[in-house]
């Protein structure tokens, strides 16, 4: 495994190391708002932006690594390992990478933070749990994405020798039609009676905001999902594309 995230870290190193650089921009930019507003609330917009902006870092990093393959696909499709492992490979690869690329940015907000703000313990905790929960969910939402990419990457190869042009239209009905069941199962009673189990409250003492509810049945859910739609690109891969 180890030799094929290396290989997948080669494909993306390029994007990856601009993302470095962009995320020292963007730290800059934020000086700048300092520097001509001297109002800390705009301090951290560019750094909250490109942090929100991460969940669509590992579908990137995926799109531009299976792209890549797609002028060798004869030679991937052969590879001696099951497509399971080699796009495992390629989520593990782009995962780091956006854990690093959110630590630059989470190291760069803490630095700010400490310079600026002398905050007590309670503060002090509150916004690190606030910042831990970000940085899970936003990784969780990013990986979400990241195997409907993988979904319909492996949808457009499995289809296109065989119907040609209407391939895209296969994909917006395999975007739009999962999206059009998956919100009526969403609101109706039967996935809140599967789901709405496990209550967990996250309580921020010093923030004006009330109590958050979570629940482990939607965790469970979603984990499900990101699982199932993983093995089903995979099996098509194995199964359906054709060189």
């Amino acid at each position: 495994m180890g030799s094929y995230i290396q290989k997948d870290f080669r494909l993306t190193r390029t994007v990856f190391f601009v993302g470095i650089v962009i995320n020292i921009l963007i730290l800059l930019l934020t000086l700048f708002v300092d520097a001509n507003t001297g109002d800390n609330l705009y301090l951290f917009i560019p750094l909250a932006v490109a942090v929100v902006f991460h969940v669509l870092y590992l579908p990137t990093m995926l799109f531009i690594s299976l792209r890549t393959e797609t002028d060798q696909l004869h030679l991937w499709l052969h590879n001696p390992r099951s497509a399971s492992a080699l796009l495992l490979s390629k989520v593990l690869n782009g995962l780091v990478m956006s854990v690093v690329s959110l630590v630059v940015l989470y190291s760069m907000a803490g630095s700010l933070i400490i310079s600026r703000f002398h905050l007590i313990e309670a503060y002090w905790t509150d916004t690190w749990m606030a910042g831990v929960l970000i940085f899970l969910h936003i990784l969780m939402i990013s990986i979400m994405i990241g195997v409907w990419v993988i979904l319909l990457w492996s949808i457009y190869h499995a289809l296109k020798n065989r119907i040609g042009r209407w391939t895209w239209l296969a994909l917006l009905g395999a975007v739009l039609i999962p999206s059009w069941i998956g919100a009526l199962f969403d609101s109706s009673n039967l996935y809140k009676q599967l789901t709405q189990w496990g209550s967990l409250e996250m309580n921020f003492p010093t923030f004006s905001i009330d109590p958050i509810l979570v629940y482990t049945g939607e965790y469970l859910h979603h984990l499900i999902v990101i699982v199932g739609l993983f093995y089903l690109s995979a099996w098509i891969i194995d199964r359906k594309v054709e060189v």
